[in-house]
């Protein structure tokens, strides 16, 4: 009897065990904070995403001419000077050119020796036949020279006068060559000289993606050779959003938290405003961010020994800016729908005093 209820009994146990253990194995874990959100300082404000820069901006450095790296004077992170030499692109091949455009210089200058003989030579053969004519020309014609002689007087200087321009002119063109040839050394030099990449203003070295005997391209490149920035003084640029921008002030006290720890906060120094409205960076990597939303970009500043914080890192910036109750108490109404751009909806008190 007791076999007969057993087997049953024991087969509904192991289906209801496995019906438990397939509803836990589906049940989505819930996600445990790893770090806790930063909290607004102020009652009504403005929040939007921040990335640090460089208080000159990131500098991608880039070279003039593409060629082989075959040096590179400076390392990550390393404080430079402007005019401090970064990389050189190998000159190998300007520096083959530049002996024969010495030689040719040389070659040319040898010349000159011939046309200086010359020159001296006909001006000493002129200032005799100046003298001749001076003296004829102190006599008196027909009685103690002839004519046909103070012609031929007249005539000798101005045949010498000639040899000397002739002597002049070869003189002046191999001047040019030389000229020329000097100045094809000099290009060459300089050619060289822009082979150097050097910094344009004092900074850091933020990023190098170059490496000795790698090939470096010329232009507007994907990744930047180098990324130089002065990072003394760091700048947030803020992403405000466009239905936010009018309750934006710039003399509004602004706060900034370390993404990853909300204990780590400082307040900023208003820079800037950038004039222009633009579409929004994925800055936050969320994917459910709207990618058709336009931003008013605001600059600030602190100094980099406020934070342990580095280029490129984001933050959570809350600026302090007047409540929508208010404006309206004090006669402002807020932007009605028409005047926002298509496909965006109204501003509301909960969108407008959004939360990261």
């Amino acid at each position: 009897m007791i076999r007969k209820y057993l087997l049953p009994a024991l087969a509904l146990l192991g289906v209801a065990a496995a019906v438990v253990m397939l509803d836990e194995g589906n049940r989505t874990p819930r996600a445990k904070p790893l770090f806790r959100p930063a909290e607004a300082p102020f009652s009504s404000y403005i929040f939007g995403p921040g990335i640090v820069e460089a208080s000159t901006e990131n500098i991608a450095i880039g070279t003039p001419v593409s060629g082989i790296v075959a040096t590179i004077y400076v390392t990550w992170g390393e404080q430079v000077k402007k005019g401090a030499p970064l990389f050189k692109i190998d000159t190998r091949d300007l520096e083959a050119q530049l002996v024969p455009a010495n030689a040719k210089v040389n070659e040319v200058e040898a010349q000159l020796s011939s046309p200086t003989a010359n020159i001296n030579q006909a001006k000493e053969t002129l200032a005799k036949a100046e003298n001749h004519l001076r003296i004829g020309e102190g006599l008196v014609p027909g009685v103690s020279i002839s004519a046909e002689d103070l012609a031929n007087r007249r005539l000798d200087v101005a045949i010498d006068k000639a040899a000397l321009n002739a002597a002049e002119a070869q003189l002046q063109q191999i001047n040019t060559q030389i000229a020329s040839a000097k100045a094809q050394v000099q290009q060459i030099k300089d050619q060289i000289k822009i082979r150097t990449v050097r910094a344009p203003v004092p900074g850091a070295i933020l990023q190098m993606k170059i490496r000795p005997g790698e090939y470096a391209q010329s232009g507007v490149l994907a990744t930047p050779l180098m990324v130089l920035g002065n990072d003394t003084l760091l700048h947030v640029r803020v992403d405000i959003d466009q239905s936010d921008a009018w309750r934006f002030q710039p003399n509004a006290r602004a706060v900034a938290y370390v993404r990853g720890n909300s204990n780590l906060k400082t307040t900023l120094q208003y820079v800037r405003t950038d004039p222009d409205v633009v579409p929004q960076a994925l800055l936050t990597g969320d994917a459910t961010q709207r990618t058709d939303t336009r931003v008013l970009q605001v600059v600030y500043s602190f100094k980099r020994s406020a934070l342990p914080t580095y280029v490129g890192q984001l933050m959570d910036v809350f600026i302090q800016a007047p409540s929508l109750t208010s404006t309206v108490d004090q006669g402002q109404e807020p932007p009605r729908p028409s005047e926002q751009d298509a496909g965006s909806p109204p501003s509301t008190p909960d969108r407008a005093e959004r939360k990261p």
